[in-house]
């Protein structure tokens, strides 16, 4: 009996809420196109050229909102953002309005929490993309000291994509650079310099 193929179906979609999806059978090409989607400077190129048997599809990197994963390609398989940063899971909207009903993260004030330094912590982050789609993500993650958090704080808010888990055992990764707006509840103790300080 011959053994399975790898299998990696890649959905694309874009700013304008356009959809494009591949499969890839092939686990060297699988790989290779792993590794670049792990290449910090990965959003910064100006397209992905697609060589199907029968076309050529070249998409603008810019245009991209978020790129998902799934299949048995992805086996033992696990990105971050950053590597030792915390994990990202994307639930649905319900599931997210629910547990920020729930646990009243829009009513922490961020400036009173108080982190333990070892402690692990929860999160939750609402991503917003061009044309009203939204991301929901769930965090999880370890606290560290104050001056490692605003650091990961600076280093979160220059990447240039961010990984998640997706449901079903798939992966995601959305350009941080086509995001309107994302928000975080609840918000760090810490923030940047510049960071506009409101009341509400």
């Amino acid at each position: 009996m011959n053994k399975p193929h790898s299998l990696l179906q890649i959905s694309i979609h874009g700013t304008d809420g356009s959809l494009s999806t591949f499969t890839l059978h092939d686990p060297a090409s699988i790989q290779r196109i792993l590794n670049e989607l792990q290449h910090s400077h990965f959003f910064t190129r100006e397209r992905i050229i697609i060589a199907r048997h029968s076309s050529l599809i070249g998409l603008v990197v810019s245009k991209i909102a978020r790129i998902d994963l799934a299949g048995e390609g992805l086996a033992g398989w696990n990105p971050k953002s950053p590597p030792d940063g915390p994990e990202f899971i994307e639930i649905s909207e319900h599931e997210f309005l629910s547990e920020l009903e729930t646990r009243e993260l829009e009513q922490v004030e961020r400036s009173q929490r108080q982190l333990a330094t070892g402690e692990r912590f929860a999160g939750l982050v609402d991503v917003h993309l061009p044309g009203g789609q939204h991301i929901y993500l769930k965090l999880h993650g370890v606290t560290a000291l104050a001056a490692e958090r605003l650091q990961k704080i600076h280093y979160f808010l220059t990447l240039p994509g961010l990984w998640f888990r997706s449901p079903g055992a798939g992966f995601g990764i959305v350009h941080l650079s086509a995001v309107i707006k994302f928000t975080a509840c609840p918000g760090p103790p810490e923030v940047p310099a510049e960071a506009w300080l409101a009341n509400k």
